[in-house]
């Protein structure tokens, strides 16, 4: 049944259009409306969110970062993390890829201090409530700017103790929107525009693929496969059908592809009840060819056209019950639908599109089947005929609040108790089907001979199944306190915590869960922070969190995480308050200890690594070795195994000079133990048993973070901002339970994080050094497994099984090269403008200090029966040896030549403009003429461009679906 949403969003428009002329009825006083352009009024926030609420931002003494959701509407993105790069100090966000509902970026607080099955992402939490999933299926991921108000990145232990062994890695806070006193206020806005493949990669047409085939073979001491006859055919084009010259990519993918949205938001209310409202609907079409409806033109129903859409709700409501009593509830939730068609995903499709030579066959046969092979299947005859893939996703977060003023008590006093009840469903929905696909040869006539089919015709074949889903409960109770005697203010806050979550289990885990992956994740906490203010001089703040965790055994599940900091206020002391360069100066420091209970992924039945667990053992008997079962233990059991622990230490200062530059800075030096990596040093293999993994890892992670903004004066006609943050980290190895190597160049202790080991290249193999190998191997030292020939790449020979080079090339000559995928700094630049009613806005990002690796048929000529790209055309020759930059052509899988060598690897550093949006608001005098308070007109750009060192495609996506821009016009109204 053929579904369709474009009328979900013509539906909010219609809403927005009949209630338009009551709401402005109901309006009664003048409030002050916020400007819907880039460049509003910049006023400094009184207060920051914290761990479980919110302080003056003058008594804040952590490390915190802040972005504002009204400055993440400017993008058009699928998911939230998508928003962030450049944005945050502190923030690391990589780039997972761009398919619709399947990617979502990595995020990254200060880099990664951990290594092994440990999890190295941040703590989510959306309104004090934990977020749980990963990927598309976290919560946090499936947000959208409209709804949040702020998103605070907490980096320092002082920040996160309070989070126990859940806040090493960082917490990431979501505060969403909420109603404020006043008439009714509602606004809208669409987006509608396209997205397109950034780059696509280029491959050699049939020509040229012929061409340098045959050079491959005879490389390879082969005959030619083609002969001048036929590669004059692909030369000219004239026998389409025995020599074809298909662009794959153009027959399965569309230049452009559209994208929309609408967005409806309602917010108002008095003191008794305040309410914020707001529906969203987002499409996106993917860049595959519309396959589902030239499947209907035929009269079939064996396909579907790819997209993705995203329905979001969300009602926050404050009630004011008595003047002490206030409650408040919340419920939001997201819809997904990706339909594609051939499988859930694409990737797929993609590794074909990038191995299927375009000399391999027509898209269709003379007689209209299939064209194809035994070794390649045809992807256009995959997209139009093995039928179609549905998955629906839905997520729903409840939370209700009751808080009760306890001023009879002690001024100041307040209790709130909270229940939060989230869930999170994902089922798929598949139809499949086979199609016969049919080689063709001439005969001995000239005729067109069919080959057997490959393949068979089958029917429509449908499954249902569930393949994702989790649910969590968390109960909360607080008692806060704060109030200002004289001097003196003191804050304080106790709260308790329970929460569990219930997980399906990863795909990496059985396809019918065991127990233990099935079994809530259990977390009991209590939590307390203690702040003391003087004179708005001195700050004081002491925090500590008691939190046990339930994958760990009876008696260590337990544990304290204590942190203190300290902030002065120095713009405040007499000596600096008559300043006029000089408008507020605060310096701070902390230190505490923080842990992280992720030591092995979510959902995996290795959990409980404190449990002995059993497997399938036996042995072979009598003379015909009969196999006779048994039972015998896996890995040993550590009943002492614990969460792994960092000590953090956070300097860092705020500054306002000239009243207009606003000034962060961040240096931090973070020690983590307790790191849970295999015994390999520490137990000897002589006991003849599979080792535990023990908490012996250790890792030192230090640098800095900051920002600086330049805001222009308001009064001004035109008027500017400039931001720019800058994040680095430097980490190691300190120690890690390693195996004994000859070669010292293989341990990665004392190395950084993720730091690659490889073959050094050196060159190619010249014909004098195979004359050489000839003579004496060893003096020209070479792989076993390749017969090595002129023009192959060369090797160093760093060291043998004693650690002395022996003339062999193996894995005892690997060592450390280039540097991990993760880039160590990274930065961001905000700017904007405005100008009589036109406005700018302007995000870039740019990251260095990371190497990318290029594999696969994307650049290995040939490799895995593949095709081969332009960056092979100046390969080695006899008459190219001395300018070559690409290795001699083979026909076969070469274990020489490609090999992971600092050969195939590349600086992975670039600058990109993440988001472009200019603008123009109508005059008011026009819009009150037609009854509109406010409305912009918009032209936005996503992802616009790239400038790197990589001419082959993205430095942080180079295979599977491309990287994509988006354009879009918009229009906001308010009333």
């Amino acid at each position: 049944m053929k579904r369709s949403y474009t009328n979900k969003g013509a539906s909010l428009f219609l809403l927005f259009a009949l209630t338009a002329p009551a709401l402005q009825a109901q309006q009664g006083v003048d409030m002050p409306v916020p400007t819907l352009d880039t460049i509003a009024p910049y006023t400094k926030p009184a207060s920051r969110a914290i761990g479980y609420g919110t302080q003056p931002v003058s008594h804040v003494t952590s490390a915190i970062s802040t972005v504002y959701g009204v400055d993440l509407e400017k993008n058009f993105t699928l998911n939230l993390g998508n928003t962030l790069y450049g944005r945050l100090p502190g923030l690391s966000v990589t780039q997972g890829g761009s398919e619709p509902g399947a990617a979502t970026p990595g995020l990254f607080v200060r880099g990664v201090n951990t290594f092994g099955g440990a999890g190295n992402a941040p703590l989510y939490v959306i309104d004090g409530y934990i977020s749980n999933g990963s990927g598309t299926s976290n919560a946090f991921m499936q947000l959208i700017p409209e709804e949040i108000e702020t998103i605070t990145v907490l980096k320092d232990a002082s920040a996160t103790a309070i989070y126990g062994a859940r806040g090493a890695n960082g917490v990431v806070l979501v505060t969403t929107k909420a109603g404020r006193e006043g008439p009714l206020r509602i606004s809208f806005t669409t987006k509608q525009g396209f997205n397109q493949a950034q780059y696509l990669p280029k491959f050699l047409n049939a020509y040229n693929y012929s061409v340098l085939y045959n050079e491959a073979l005879v490389n390879d001491g082969l005959q030619p496969r083609y002969t001048d006859a036929d590669l004059e055919a692909y030369r000219n084009g004239t026998d389409p059908v025995f020599h074809p010259n298909v662009d794959w990519y153009k027959e399965t993918l569309r230049k452009t592809a559209p994208v929309s949205s609408y967005n409806l938001t309602f917010g108002g209310g008095d003191k008794f009840v305040r309410y914020f409202v707001m529906l969203n609907a987002l499409r996106s079409n993917g860049l595959f060819k519309k396959f589902g409806d030239m499947n209907r033109y035929a009269g079939a129903e064996e396909s579907s056209n790819s997209n993705y859409s995203k329905y979001n709700f969300r009602t926050n409501l404050d009630i004011s019950l008595t003047k002490r009593f206030t409650a408040e509830f919340k419920i939001a939730g997201s819809i997904e639908q990706t339909n594609n068609p051939n499988n859930y995903t694409t990737g797929g499709t993609f590794n074909l599109l990038a191995q299927l030579p375009p000399n391999a066959f027509p898209v269709y046969n003379p007689n209209g089947s299939f064209g194809g092979n035994a070794l390649y299947a045809n992807p256009v005859a995959n997209l139009l005929s093995t039928g179609f893939y549905k998955n629906n996703s839905r997520t729903i977060l409840t939370s209700l609040k009751f808080t009760e003023q306890l001023d009879m008590l002690a001024k100041g006093l307040s209790a709130s108790v909270a229940l939060s009840i989230n869930n999170y469903f994902e089922s798929g929905s598949r139809k499949t089907k086979q199609y016969p696909r049919f080689s063709l040869t001439k005969g001995a006539a000239g005729d067109t001979v069919y080959s057997p089919a490959i393949g068979q015709l089958t029917s429509l074949a449908g499954a249902e199944e569930t393949l994702d889903q989790y649910r969590n409960l968390i109960i909360q109770g607080f008692l806060n306190y704060n109030r200002t005697v004289g001097k003196s203010n003191v804050s304080a806050m106790l709260m308790v915590n329970t929460d569990n979550v219930t997980v399906f289990g990863p795909a990496s885990d059985p396809s019918t869960p065991t127990a233990n992956s099935t079994d809530p994740y259990k977390h009991n906490s209590a939590a307390g922070r203690l702040t003391y203010a003087y004179n708005n001089k001195y700050i004081a703040e002491a925090s500590v969190g008691y939190m046990g965790s339930d994958i760990f055994a009876p008696g260590n599940r337990y544990g304290y995480f204590p942190a203190g900091s300290i902030g002065w206020v120095a713009s405040n002391e007499k000596f600096l308050t008559n300043s006029t360069a000089i408008d507020y100066l605060k310096f701070r420091g902390s230190y505490g200890l923080v842990g992280n209970d992720i030591i092995v992924p979510l959902g995996l039945s290795t959990r409980y690594a404190y449990t002995p667990t059993f497997g399938g053992g036996g042995y072979f008997f009598g003379t015909g070795n009969t196999a006779v079962g048994g039972f015998a233990e896996n890995a040993i059991a550590n009943p002492n195994v614990t969460w792994e622990k960092e000590k953090s230490v956070n300097i860092g200062l705020d500054a306002t000079l000239f009243k207009n530059i606003d000034i962060t800075f961040d240096y931090f030096n973070r020690d983590r133990y307790d790191i849970v990596v295999p015994s390999n040093s520490t137990t000897p293999l002589i006991l003849g048993i599979v080792t535990p993994n023990l908490n012996q890892g250790k890792a030192n992670n230090r640098g800095f973070d900051g920002s600086i903004r330049y805001t222009s004066g308001s009064k001004n006609a035109f008027q500017f901002f400039v931001e720019t943050n800058l994040s680095y980290f430097k980490n190691k190895i300190v120690f890690n339970a390693e195996a004994l190597q000859a070669n010292t160049q293989l341990y990665g202790t004392g190395r950084a994080i993720g730091q690659p080991l490889g073959l050094k290249a050196i060159g190619f193999y010249s014909e004098a050094d195979i004359a050489q190998r000839l003579i004496d191997p060893k003096t020209v030292p070479g792989v076993l497994t390749e017969v090595i020939r002129a023009g192959d790449i060369k090797y160093q020979d760093i060291g043998g099984p004693d650690g002395k080079p022996d003339g062999v090339i193996d894995g005892n000559d690997r060592l450390p090269i280039g540097k991990p995928g993760l880039p160590n700094f990274s930065a961001g630049l905000h700017t904007g403008l405005r100008y009589k009613g036109f406005d700018a806005d302007l995000v870039f990002q740019g990251a260095t200090g990371n190497t990318v690796y290029l594999g696969g048929n994307y650049f290995q000529a040939f490799q895995s029966n593949g095709q081969v790209a332009p960056i092979a055309l100046n390969r080695w020759t006899p008459q190219t040896a001395e300018t070559a930059d690409y290795p001699r052509l083979s026909s076969k899988d070469n274990l020489n030549n490609y090999q992971f060598s600092t050969f195939w690897q590349r600086d992975g550093s670039f600058v990109k403009l993440r988001s472009a949006e200019v603008g123009y608001t109508i005059p008011a005098s026009l819009s009150n003429q037609i009854r509109i308070r406010t409305a912009r007109f918009f032209l936005n750009g996503t992802n616009l461009f790239s400038i790197d060192r990589i001419p082959y495609g993205d430095p942080e996506s180079l295979t599977g679906y491309p990287v994509t821009r988006t354009v879009t016009v918009g229009l906001s109204v308010q009333l």
